[in-house]
């Protein structure tokens, strides 16, 4: 059953549409390493994204979400499922066919430190994809589009000479924000970009990638598993469980009023920063443990551990329907 998605392949403010996506990784056993069966790691996934737009992808580790990156930038192979960007079928591209569009889609990694070479001078790391893509000849011109950069992430040009280890994580983050910049893309995947930053940083990079979208009308890509950093970041959210989203919706609306009850016991699981309100606020814990995805559950996949699950959700998978604002995919809005 294909998640909810419109045929907008002729509207020109999508940037990005993606159709019952499934990417299933082998399971091998043996001396041979024989493949013995297959894990739904992403199992029917659909969205559209809109230009200037941030689309938030949140669920708890280990659900499909970098994965349904990965797939997307066609770094990870697609077992059935159609990727369009910009209305062209890009599912099935060559390594080599891929190449003259990996300058428009560009990617931000969770940790700073670990996606930057430390042999490389931060000048040398932000202008690799100018190299890479041959985007300037003119050695001076190089030169002054990697300051120009620098500071548009606000770090100085002067600091082009120094080592990713001279540099705090923040600013070791707004370095690798100036890498994905430097080939003028139109989408960017902020992979758990800001989870390894303290709380404090994490807004400043958050405010950066704000201000950055309003400059430059770039379309965000975020994924997190907490939902407070996304909570005033995103334009619309969607809410994936074990490879299947479960809720999309405007960011607004979802946090407002969650319809799911994955959604509710997230959002119920985010601590309020007011002392005095979160002593007086009883956080519920999700019961049971989160199944395997090598044998999921039948029907809905968080049935096992809903508190309001009806005998269908064990064996029937629940069709979308449309509450308020957002989407959700549960048998409590289902015909009724």
């Amino acid at each position: 059953m294909k998640e909810p998605v419109s045929d907008l392949s002729k509207d020109n403010d999508i940037l990005v549409q993606v159709e019952d996506l499934k990417v299933h990784f082998p399971i091998a056993e043996g001396v041979f390493r024989r493949t013995v069966g297959w894990v739904p790691v992403v199992d029917g996934v659909s969205f559209v994204l809109r230009r200037g737009e941030t689309f938030s992808l949140v669920g708890e580790s280990g659900c499909g979400k970098s994965t349904t990156a990965y797939a997307m930038l066609r770094m990870q192979p697609v077992t059935s499922g159609r990727i369009l960007f910009q209305g062209e079928d890009i599912t099935h591209y060559s390594p080599s066919r891929m190449r003259p569009l990996r300058r428009r889609m560009q990617m931000v990694y969770q940790d700073p430190f670990g996606s930057l070479n430390p042999r490389m001078k931060v000048g040398s790391i932000i202008g690799e994809p100018l190299r890479v893509h041959k985007l300037f000849t003119d050695k001076a011109k190089y030169k002054e589009r990697i300051g120009e950069l620098m500071r548009l992430v606000g770090l100085l040009p002067e600091m082009a000479d120094r080592y990713p280890h001279e540099f705090s994580g923040g600013q070791r983050q707004r370095i690798a924000i100036a890498r994905a910049l430097a080939p003028d893309p139109d989408l960017i995947i902020c992979d758990e970009a800001v989870s390894a930053l303290d709380v404090s940083i994490q807004a400043q990079v958050l405010n950066l990638l704000m201000d950055l979208q309003e400059q430059l009308n770039l379309t965000y890509f975020f994924i997190a598993h907490d939902l407070s950093v996304v909570r005033h970041f995103s334009h619309r959210v969607a809410v994936m469980y074990l490879g299947r989203m479960v809720e999309i919706g405007p960011g607004n609306e979802l946090f407002s009023n969650p319809r799911h009850p994955y959604t509710q016991a997230l959002l119920n699981a985010v601590p309020t920063p007011h002392p005095e309100v979160e002593s007086h606020f009883s956080h519920e814990v999700i019961a049971g443990e989160v199944p395997s995805l090598r044998n999921p559950p039948k029907g809905c996949r968080f049935h096992p551990r809903c508190p309001v699950a009806k005998p269908e959700c064990s064996h029937v998978r629940p069709e979308w329907a449309e509450e308020g604002g957002t989407t959700v995919a549960c048998h409590l809005y289902g015909e009724r």
